[in-house]
């Protein structure tokens, strides 16, 4: 009797930990199992019909793209360089992708700080866009959360790629040389 109530134990755990990994709950601020990703409403795999393409890879000239998160100090710090290198540099365009999950967190900081962000704008294809950026095929579903990323994209193509914070001189050298 005790070994089947102690298999029937380790059957619900086991079968917890599975649904659990699989989808979230929260109590209180804290979730449980995986985050679920409420920006994204669903996930579309061309970029053609995104504000992305038409408004940064449509057009001739340098955009910086920052992937950042609210939670990633590093990405916090480097904002204010990003936006300084922007500010000198008129002919370059600088735009910021979130990869945070939680819409309340992004729209609380976006609210309080002046970002070009296009993360909501491009809710659907984020997925996509980070293909993209990483020259990965478009139907690719596996991503890191390793941010910050900046990507310099030059006539819609991606021509360089800086993983973690950026160093304002290098960062800007590196601009001009592809200018």
């Amino acid at each position: 009797m005790m070994k089947k109530v102690i298999g029937i134990v380790i059957v619900v755990i086991v079968a917890l930990f599975l649904i659990g990994s699989r989808f979230s709950f929260k109590i209180g601020n804290t979730t449980f199992g995986k985050a679920n990703d409420e920006i994204s409403i669903k996930d579309n795999k061309e970029l053609s019909n995104s504000n992305f393409q038409k408004e940064y890879l449509n057009k001739e000239g340098l955009v910086i793209v920052n992937l950042w998160a609210t939670w990633c100090k590093p990405c916090l710090e480097e904002m204010p360089i990003l936006q300084k290198i922007a500010t000198e540099n008129k002919d370059v365009k600088l735009v910021f992708l979130s990869i945070d999950k939680d819409s309340t967190d992004l729209q609380s900081y976006l609210s309080k700080h002046k970002l070009n962000d296009v993360t909501f704008e491009n809710r659907n294809y984020r997925k996509a866009i980070r293909n993209f950026l990483d020259g990965k095929d478009k139907n690719n579903l596996l991503y890191t959360d390793i941010v910050p990323k900046t990507y310099i994209i030059k006539n819609g193509k991606v021509v360089y790629k800086e993983d973690g914070g950026i160093n304002y001189q290098e960062f800007s050298k590196k601009l001009n040389l592809i200018k």
